[in-house]
């Protein structure tokens, strides 16, 4: 489980003891589900991914320490997470926005968290049925519904947007469809410029995809 857990690209635990974390996760469902061979693999394999985690763990210090890092980075909220789209030379505000947003819908598609970094921490979501919150608040409840979207199989998409000047913003209005609801629910969303330079959503109205 050692050798599983350090050279799987799947693998997002924790990298110290890995190989005795999966064999004590593997065990209680085995044991409930009756599942005798893996019971006895897990038992088998334990001792062993306890000597060479910690034969590696001068590896896995410091490994562990640089994913703590990057999770802190890729989670914080206090200031705004390097944009996704910036204006390109001659770029129109409509062309802008156009990126902005299929870069946004691809993400949210995929289910990628990196959906959270389309927000501004300053902009203010207005969900159905829920308090507002400002992008801050919605990043993370937002990182957390596409993960347990992605553990139900539910997928969702930003669709038929089309584009309206406002300034140097631009008004974006969309439809939401979900796997869950055949229906397909309006959206509407301003982008624009952020003090760095970059673009990102700076309000949203509709029924969102995540709430406090």
């Amino acid at each position: 489980m050692t050798i599983d857990t350090q050279t799987d690209e799947g693998y997002h635990g924790s990298r110290i003891y890995s190989g005795v974390r999966r064999d004590l996760s593997i065990l209680p469902d085995a044991v409930l589900s009756f599942a005798i061979p893996w019971v006895g693999i897990a038992l088998v394999d334990l001792p062993f991914s306890l000597v060479a985690d910690t034969v590696i763990l001068p590896i896995t210090i410091p490994a562990e320490a640089e994913r703590n890092r990057q999770i802190a980075d890729d989670e914080q909220v206090a200031t705004e997470r390097p944009s996704l789209v910036t204006p390109q030379g001659g770029e129109s505000p409509v062309a802008t926005a156009n990126r902005l947003f299929g870069e946004c819908a691809r993400l949210l598609k995929d289910q990628n968290p990196r959906l959270a970094d389309c927000y501004s921490i300053d902009a203010k979501v207005e969900i159905v049925g829920a308090e507002p919150m400002s992008g801050a608040q919605y990043k993370n409840a937002l990182r957390q519904s596409l993960a347990r979207a992605a553990s139900d199989g539910v997928l969702v998409e930003w669709r038929g947007p089309t584009f309206a000047s406002d300034g140097d913003r631009v008004r974006v209005a969309a439809t939401r469809a979900s796997s869950e609801d055949a229906a397909r629910v309006p959206i509407a969303l301003v982008v624009g410029p952020c003090p760095d330079g970059g673009w990102r959503i700076l309000e949203e109205v509709g029924p969102g995809f995540a709430r406090k």
